[in-house]
């Protein structure tokens, strides 16, 4: 008699351990396909964000371009701003500077040639804001008084300065006594790199 009921009892229990087994699946299953949700959505909703921002981008290059007369069949030095500058980029990948068109001026190119004209322009200036001359004129863009704030302000974000830590880092260079021209061309188109890939800039 006791041994069927202790069986009646046990029967009883593993209904409701079971039942109450299903119960914390279904939570959990249905917990899991929320926050799956939730994540595709916030995804979806970054990735619709940066593709407007780019199309944008694309859209006012595309403006320029035509209100300049520039096209992909421009040559690249009619297009530039720096000749002197063009004819670097061009001697180091080795392309003709007389005939050399925009649209085999590609985004390393760009890259190097961006790095030369901040060891050009802006080779004495620090490379952190922490060291930027306090006697700096209001009407002076911070941007191009150091390489923290001009990066931060290119793509749009707030780690320069832990990007730029980290590379001088990697070089052996002190960034809270370097300036811009204490690093090589190679070494600036690296940190501009590292940045375009920390920030959240549309990657095309």
């Amino acid at each position: 008699m006791m041994k069927a009921r202790m069986k009646e009892i046990w029967r009883r229990s593993k209904v409701v351990i079971i039942a109450a087994g299903m119960v914390i699946c279904m939570t959990a299953a249905f917990l899991f396909g929320a926050a799956w949700s939730r994540n595709v959505a916030e995804r979806n909703v970054v990735k619709a964000a940066n593709s407007e921002a780019e199309k944008e981008m694309q859209d006012e290059q595309e403006m320029a371009e035509s209100a300049w007369g520039i096209s992909e069949d421009s040559l690249y030095k009619d297009v530039t701003e720096d000749q002197e500058i063009a004819r670097q980029v061009c001697q180091k990948y080795q392309l003709d500077y007389e005939t050399v068109l925009i649209k085999d001026v590609t985004r390393e190119m760009r890259n190097y040639e961006e790095a030369l004209w901040l060891l050009k322009n802006m080779g004495d200036k620090p490379l952190l804001e922490k060291n930027v001359d306090d006697k700096k004129k209001p009407e002076e863009s911070l941007a191009l008084e150091c390489l923290e704030v001009y990066i931060d302000d290119l793509y749009a974000f707030g780690e320069a300065k832990e990007v730029i830590e980290e590379a001088c880092s990697t070089f052996g260079i002190d960034p809270g006594q370097a300036a811009v021209s204490d690093l090589t061309a190679d070494q600036l188109v690296q940190i501009g790199e590292k940045a375009y890939e920390t920030s959240d800039h549309p990657k095309g």
